[in-house]
This record gives C-alpha cells, structure tokens and sequence, in this order.
C-alpha cells in the first residue's frame, strides 16, 4: 500500500507547532516532517529563518512548499521520498531557507537576490542577465528599456511583477546593492516644516522588499517597497520662544521627547509608532521623492536620533 505525505502527519499526530510558533501551523508541521523524512536542513535552519525572514520571505517558503505537491492525491506512486529529494525544487527550498537562517535575511545581501529568488528565472533567463548588465554598463545606467530586447517584458498594470519587482532587482544587482542607489547617497536635508526650527535629517534605504503578484491566480497582490532608516538631529527642537523660566535640569528637546529611548534604533512597521511619530516620518519620506526610484513606498523603518 503506497504512503501519503499526509498520512505521516497523521500518523505523527502533531499538537500545535513543533519548530516555531513564528510560521503557520501548518508550514512549521511540513517542514518538522521533511528535516525527518528528507533532511538537507535542522530545526535550528527553521528557527532562525523564522526569526530572520520578513512577511515576502515567509509567504514565499510557504508557496515553495506548496509548489512540492505533497499533499496531492498521487494514486498508486505514493510518497516518492528519493524523487522529491532530488528535485530542483527540493533543493531550491532548502537554498533559500538555509541562506535567510544565515545571513538574516536577502535583503542583507541585495547583490545576490536573483540567485536566491526561485521565480527571478520565470521572468529573466540566466544567460540573459549578464547580457543585460553588459548593456546598461555601456549606456552607464539601468535603462528600463534594454529589458525588452531579451524578452522580459512588463504589462500595463498598476502593479506589474516586471516593472515592480524583476527591474528593481536587477538594477540593484547591478549596482552593488541599496548603498550605491541615488537615494542612499543623497544628501541631509534641513526643514521647518511641523513647527521645528530647521530640523535636520536623512532619510536613507536598508533593504527592498517585495512579493510578486499573483492576484490573477486568486493569490497573493503584489507590492514592492523601501525599508528605511530616518537619520535626525537629536537636538532638533520647536522654532518656539522659550521662557528660561520653565526650563529645568530635566528639559530635552522636542524631538527626544517625540522619540523616547523604546521607539528608536528598531526596524519595525509604522504600527509600532504613533500617530505623531509616524507623520513626521512621512512628512521627511516625501522629501526624499526626487531621489526615489522603481517604487514610492516604504514598508518598515528604524528611527535614529544623532
């Protein structure tokens, strides 16, 4: 009688999550069954993938082992644990969730994102990037326009897996990561806006995240955005006349007092910050435009007082 992957779960009887209550039930359940029933990676991959990935990264593992079809109905064949082993798709997971475990994450390592990205190879072939490279290395820029020439053409949609995703991913390759974008070396920037007196700031990107879009296929909309730092002056403070009188030993300029200890030096979503906090930081983001490319949004940001 031929064994089903989900009969092994059964029979495992499994009480809640096994590795990390980090991951869905479900793909921490499959992923304790695999390191048992195929190996090429330990508990301590997952734990540490989990703790290092982002929200793309993790739907992402989930959709690779989806894309394994373990628990498809396969008739007389069974489980073919040696089949599934030694596929490209097994070994593509394995790639991808050990290399987040080390290195915290893909995008600590933009120059290698089209390595580690198993559907990168669905819109761009291999032999065709550094064809690509060689051109914009010619015309000095990544040109959008040379894309089309080796096949990797975008649609005319709102949000577009080539013009959003693919393109800003070569483009970053090409230029050795997010430290060498426009938009990291812009420069500092001063403003009185809000109230401050000539506040001054930096607003610069750690990291690009996104998630292809599959919304055609009743799956997940695609995004793509900045994850930033906001660089402040520490002393930044109101452009208000202030009576010598009700300054004490405890006075602190409004900034610090905006951005306590707890709030600063952490990258996290806008949902960890108030309501304040969070439109200053919109206001500072938005003068950064002209220095923005490939998207206008930003997902995660670390506040950093200087």
């Amino acid at each position: 009688m031929s064994i089903k992957f989900k009969d092994i779960l059964l029979k495992e009887g499994y009480k809640g999550n096994m590795i990390t209550g980090e991951l869905p039930k479900r793909l921490d359940n499959t992923l304790f069954t695999l390191i048992h029933v195929l190996g090429g990676f330990d508990t301590s991959d997952v734990i540490n993938f989990a703790s290092n990935a982002n929200h793309r990264e993790k739907k992402l593992l989930s959709k690779m082992v989806d894309d394994l079809r373990l628990y498809d109905n396969v008739g007389v064949r069974g489980f073919d644990k040696e089949s599934i082993k030694n596929s490209s798709r097994y070994r593509a997971l394995t790639i991808f969730l050990k290399t987040i475990a080390d290195t915290g994450g893909v995008n600590s390592l933009t120059e290698q994102i089209s390595t580690t990205d198993p559907y990168f190879g669905d819109y761009v072939k291999p032999e065709y990037k550094k064809l690509i490279f060689k051109q914009w290395d010619k015309l000095g820029k990544a040109d959008y326009n040379v894309l089309k020439y080796f096949d990797v053409v975008g649609e005319d949609k709102a949000f577009d897996n080539v013009a959003d995703v693919v393109y800003p991913i070569l483009a970053l390759e090409w230029l050795g990561g997010v430290e060498n974008t426009d938009f990291a070396q812009a420069p500092w920037m001063e403003t009185s806006e809000m109230g401050f007196n000539k506040l001054k700031f930096k607003v610069e990107p750690i990291g690009f995240d996104y998630m292809y879009d599959e919304s055609d296929n009743f799956g997940e909309r695609g995004y793509s955005c900045w994850d930033i730092r906001v660089l402040i002056d520490k002393d930044g403070d109101l452009g208000l006349p202030i009576n010598p009188e009700f300054i004490d030993n405890d006075y602190s300029p409004f900034i610090q007092d905006l951005f306590p200890q707890n709030s600063r030096d952490k990258l996290t979503s806008h949902r960890s910050y108030t309501e304040d906090q969070y439109e200053l930081i919109e206001m500072l983001w938005e003068e950064y435009e002209v220095y923005r490319h490939w998207t206008h949004s930003f997902c995660r940001f670390e506040v950093v007082l200087v």
